[in-house]
C-alpha cells in the first residue's frame, strides 16, 4: 500500500488505480501528513551520538548506492551479501527486480528477477535460499504465494494460508515465522511459522495486531515494534511485542517513547536500533532509537542523515545496513546507509 500523496501527476489516475490494489490500499497511509522531523534533507552525511552503554552509534551514508531506487522492498543478509528483492521502483510500480550486491564495495553480483512483481513483502533465509511471502500486487488482497530467490530468477514454492501484505518474518533457527500484515479487508493477527517456505502453522495471535511494523530477532525471541493498528483511522501504535520461540508465548512487553510505523531495525551488540519511520500517526523521522532488551527502555541515540520510512534493514558482520525508502517528497531512493556501533 502506498500513500495516496506520493503519486505523481504523471501518473495520474491509473497509478492510483494500481497503487491501491497493491497491498490492499486505503487507510493509514492517506492519513499521514507531509510533516517531518529532526534534521531537515541537507543533514550531513553522517551523524554520531555518544551513548551509554552501548557505545557510539554512527549512521553513514554508503560509498556505493544500489542501481535503482526501491522502497517497501525485502532485504535479506545472504551470507557475506545482501539480496534485495521487490519493492516500489522509481514509478512506484511494484517491481520483479532482485540484485546481490557485496556491501564491502557495492559490486552487484547477481540480478534476477521474481516471478511475480510486488511489494511489502517479507523476506528471511530459509532452508540456504532466500524466500519472498507475499506482498502487494495486482490483486486488491495481495498474494499468499511465497517466491525462493536463485541465481537466475525466481519460482513459486508455495502459498500461505491467505494473502498477505505489509507484513514481516524472521527466522530463529530453523524456523521462520510471519508476523503481522493485511489480508486485504482486515489487519492479520495470527503469527505462522514455517521451516521450509511450503507449509505453515499457526503459532498464535498478536495481542496487538499490526501492519508496517519493524522486526528485530535478539536470542531466541522474535521482537515487533510499532505498526499500524487500525488502518481506518490512520492510527499507529507504541506497542512493542515479543514472541518467545521457546515457549510460544506471544504478549506485550515494552512500550515506545511514542507511536512508530513503517520503521527498520537492526540488532548490534544485543540492542535493538529502530531507523526512520513515521513518529506520532504523521510525522516522517530521522530518530534512531535504541531499545534494550533486557529492560525494555527505549531511547534517542542518533539521526539519520535525513527523514527517511519504508526502507529495508539487514545485518553483515557488525555493520547494519538501511536499504534504499522513501524521502520527505515520498520517492523511492537509491540510498544505502550503515549503521555501526562502538
Amino acid at each position: 500500500m502506498t500513500r495516496p500523496a506520493a503519486r505523481t501527476a504523471v501518473l495520474g489516475a491509473l497509478l492510483a488505480t494500481v497503487l491501491a490494489a497493491c497491498g490492499g490500499g486505503g487507510g493509514s497511509d492517506g492519513a499521514r501528513s507531509a510533516t517531518t522531523s529532526g534534521a531537515p534533507a541537507t543533514s550531513p552525511t553522517s551523524t554520531t551520538v555518544p551513548t551509554s552503554p552501548a557505545g557510539t552509534v554512527r549512521v553513514t551514508r554508503a560509498a556505493w548506492s544500489l542501481p535503482a531506487p526501491v522502497a517497501r522492498e525485502v532485504v535479506v543478509a545472504d551470507g557475506s551479501d545482501l539480496t534485495v528483492a521487490g519493492g516500489l521502483d522509481a514509478t512506484k510500480f511494484s517491481t520483479t527486480n532482485v540484485v546481490t550486491v557485496d556491501p564491502r564495495t557495492g559490486a552487484v553480483r547477481a540480478q534476477a528477477r521474481l516471478a511475480e512483481a510486488v511489494h511489502d513483502s517479507a523476506g528471511a533465509r530459509v532452508g540456504g535460499r532466500v524466500v519472498v511471502f507475499g506482498g502487494g500486487g495486482p490483486s486488491e488482497s495481495g498474494t499468499a504465494d511465497v517466491q525462493a530467490v536463485a541465481a537466475g530468477g525466481a519460482t513459486v514454492i508455495g502459498r500461505m494460508p491467505a494473502p498477505r501484505s505489509d507484513h514481516v518474518a524472521a527466522t530463529v533457527g530453523t524456523t521462520t515465522y510471519v508476523l503481522g500484515g493485511y489480508d486485504g479487508s482486515a489487519i492479520v493477527a495470527a503469527v505462522l511459522s514455517t521451516t521450509d517456505a511450503i507449509s505453515f502453522r499457526a503459532v498464535g495471535a498478536l495481542p496487538v495486531p499490526v501492519r508496517y511494523p519493524a522486526v528485530a530477532v535478539v536470542g531466541k525471541a522474535v521482537y515487533l515494534f510499532g505498526g499500524v493498528e487500525n488502518s481506518a483511522a490512520g492510527v499507529d501504535t507504541d506497542a512493542v511485542q515479543r514472541l518467545d520461540t521457546t515457549t510460544g508465548r506471544i504478549e506485550r512487553v515494552a512500550t515506545l517513547p511514542a507511536s512508530l510505523s513503517h520503521a527498520a531495525a537492526v540488532v548490534l551488540g544485543g540492542q535493538v536500533y529502530l531507523l526512520g519511520g513515521y513518529v506520532g500517526n504523521t510525522q516522517l523521522s530521522d530518530q534512531v532509537l535504541r531499545f534494550d532488551p533486557a529492560s525494555g527502555a527505549t531511547t534517542v541515540v542518533g539521526r539519520l542523515p535525513a527523514p527517511l520510512s519504508d526502507g529495508a534493514a539487514a545485518v553483515v558482520g557488525s555493520t547494519g545496513y538501511l536499504v534504499g525508502g522513501q524521502g520527505t517528497d515520498r520517492n523511492p531512493v537509491a540510498q544505502v546507509l550503515e549503521i555501526t556501533v562502538g
